[in-house]
């Protein structure tokens, strides 16, 4: 899997962009790879991400538009969205170095969709749209496969 990173821009709206863009990367790589999930809803789970795409597409369009008060309200400008972002990149930092090969590292992963999950759902609820896209990472959270 490639190095991934979210939020790279001095530009917070930006930034909540490229981490629906990165989230898409990330989850689309973690789907295609096979080795993550329980195996026993990989047809469903496959079939499922298939049908996302236009939600992704909504909730690019709903960031921009949304009102920046609105952002700002909801913690996903200036320091709170970069603590945020910060968070998860530790654990997508973490992942990518260890994977769920080491024992424990399904955990990582876990921590990572978690962290995602977390800024998903606020940024879901201040602009409206995005909610399969998060029902969707919640579910993949119950279907880690455990490596111990």
């Amino acid at each position: 899997m490639e190095k991934l990173e979210f939020g790279v821009s001095d530009d917070d709206r930006k930034n909540l962009l490229h981490f629906v863009e990165t989230l898409q990367k990330l989850l689309g790589d973690l789907i295609g790879a096979d080795q993550y999930f329980l195996p026993k809803f990989r047809d469903d789970y496959k079939r499922a991400w298939r049908e996302l795409d236009p939600h992704f597409y909504a909730l690019k369009d709903a960031i921009q538009r949304a009102d920046t008060n609105a952002l700002l309200t909801h913690g996903l400008l200036g320091s709170p969205l970069h603590l945020k972002l910060k968070v998860i990149n530790h654990f997508t930092e973490e992942f990518m170095l260890y994977g769920i090969e080491l024992v424990g590292g399904h955990k990582i992963l876990e921590k990572l969709l978690g962290a995602v999950n977390r800024l998903l759902a606020t940024v879901v609820d201040t602009v409206g749209t995005g909610s399969p896209i998060h029902t969707f990472n919640e579910l993949l959270i119950s279907i880690i496969q455990d490596d111990s």
